[in-house]
């Protein structure tokens, strides 16, 4: 009964070998190896930004303060030299020594007359001085210190001389103590005049040879008048 029944070839034991003769020799690239994933860039922070620019601005200064030399090795600024005087004042032969006078009202006009009479001056100096203009013409100058008895009055006796038509002390060439041709006095010309304590100083200035604008030539004598102010403190 067993030599009837039909023969079947014999069931492989290893499945697996049945499934790997089936497939091909060489397996396509795509299924031989996965894809590898790329590593993200990290993104750069902001921090790391700043951190450079900030790394190049001390680069900056420090090579900066290499460059720059030290303090001390800067030289001191110079003072400014002191501008040079517009006149410079000579003074006369004729009043080589300084005319000294106590009685101040017969040495003067006007109401300044009058009011020395009333309130007497403690002494009169006066003095005459030469300079010259930018143009080189010759200059004249009379300086007066008026020594009152207080401050008081010498500052009232500034303000009377100040005032126009009030009159003031006698020039040295108005009161004949020097003469200058041409120059019978220096009224006409510039005046100016300071009150320092108890002292009035007064100086009157003019040329032979005046400017032709009248005006130009007051304003001129004014400005020799006001430097000579400083010649009276040493004479007071």
């Amino acid at each position: 009964m067993s030599d009837s029944l039909p023969k079947f070839p014999p069931r492989p034991d290893d499945r697996s070998s049945l499934i790997v003769s089936s497939l091909p020799e060489q397996l396509p690239a795509t299924l031989r190896t996965a894809p590898v994933a790329q590593p993200k860039e990290p993104k750069r922070s902001r921090g790391l930004l700043l951190g450079v620019a900030v790394g190049l601005v001390l680069i900056v200064v420090g090579a900066a303060m290499l460059w720059w030399p030290a303090d001390e090795e800067q030289p001191a600024p110079q003072a400014a030299p002191p501008p040079a005087a517009e006149f410079a004042f000579q003074r006369a032969e004729e009043t080589r020594e300084a005319v000294l006078d106590s009685d101040c009202s017969t040495h003067s006009y006007g109401q300044t007359k009058e009011f020395l009479r009333a309130t007497p001056c403690a002494q009169l100096v006066r003095a005459l001085f030469t300079t010259a203009t930018a143009d080189g013409r010759t200059v004249h100058t009379s300086v007066a210190v008026v020594r009152m008895r207080g401050a008081d009055d010498a500052a009232r006796l500034g303000d009377l001389v100040r005032a126009d038509g009030t009159g003031s002390v006698n020039d040295v060439l108005r009161d004949g103590v020097a003469t200058v041709p041409g120059l019978p006095r220096l009224s006409r010309g510039g005046f100016a005049s300071t009150v320092l304590d108890r002292h009035v100083i007064i100086a009157e200035s003019d040329a032979v040879m005046p400017l032709a604008d009248p005006m130009a030539h007051k304003a001129e004598m004014k400005r020799v008048s006001l430097a000579a102010l400083d010649l009276g403190v040493g004479l007071g």
